[in-house]
C-alpha cells in the first residue's frame, strides 16, 4: 500500500462516516446504531479510534473499560457496566470499509488499541467474534475463551481474550 495508514482519536464529527462503516460491515442486528456511537464518543472516547487514507476515514474500533471480562449483551446499551477504571478492555467493534479490506488496516487499528490499553494500565482486553474470524484475531495474539454469553443478534459468537 502506497498510502500511509492514520490511527488517531475519533471524536463526535466524524460520527457520520464511522457510523456508515459499522453499517456497511455488521448485518443489521449487530451493528451498533447511531444513538449508541454518540453514547460511546461521549462516554469514553479515549477507547474510540480511526483510521484514515489520505483523509478519508476507511475503518473503526471502539470499546470501554470494565470490571466485566467478557461482553455481555448488557453491556452495548446506555448506561452499562462501564468502569473507567476497571483493568479489563471490551471491544465493541473493528470495522474497515469493504473498499479497504485486505490492506492492513484492521491490524494497525488493533496495534493501536492494544498501545492505549497498555499505556492505560489495562491487563486484559476482549472481544466477541463470528467463527469465521477466530483464526483472524488469533494471528493477532487472542486466545479463544469459548461460545459467548452474547447473543446480540442471535449469532453464536466467540470470545476472544489477549493479557497484556
Amino acid at each position: 500500500m502506497s498510502e500511509k495508514i492514520i490511527i488517531k482519536q475519533a471524536d463526535i464529527g466524524d460520527i457520520e462516516p464511522l457510523h456508515e462503516i459499522e453499517r456497511l460491515c455488521f448485518p443489521p442486528e449487530k451493528a451498533a446504531d447511531f444513538s449508541a456511537f454518540e453514547y460511546r464518543l461521549d462516554r469514553f472516547p479515549q477507547w474510540f479510534f480511526k483510521a484514515e487514507l489520505e483523509g478519508r476515514i476507511v475503518g473503526l474500533i471502539d470499546g470501554s473499560s470494565s470490571d466485566s471480562p467478557y461482553i455481555t449483551d448488557d453491556l452495548y446499551d446506555e448506561g452499562s457496566d462501564y468502569n473507567d477504571s476497571g483493568e479489563n478492555l471490551l471491544i465493541y467493534g473493528l470495522a474497515v470499509h469493504p473498499v479497504y479490506r485486505h490492506q492492513g488496516i484492521a491490524r494497525s487499528l488493533m496495534s493501536a488499541f492494544i498501545e492505549a490499553a497498555r499505556q492505560a494500565g489495562k491487563t486484559h482486553i476482549s472481544l466477541t467474534c463470528k467463527e469465521s474470524l477466530i483464526t483472524f484475531y488469533e494471528s493477532l495474539g487472542y486466545t479463544n475463551h469459548g461460545v459467548s454469553e452474547s447473543v446480540k443478534g442471535n449469532v453464536t459468537s466467540y470470545d476472544m481474550e489477549m493479557y497484556l
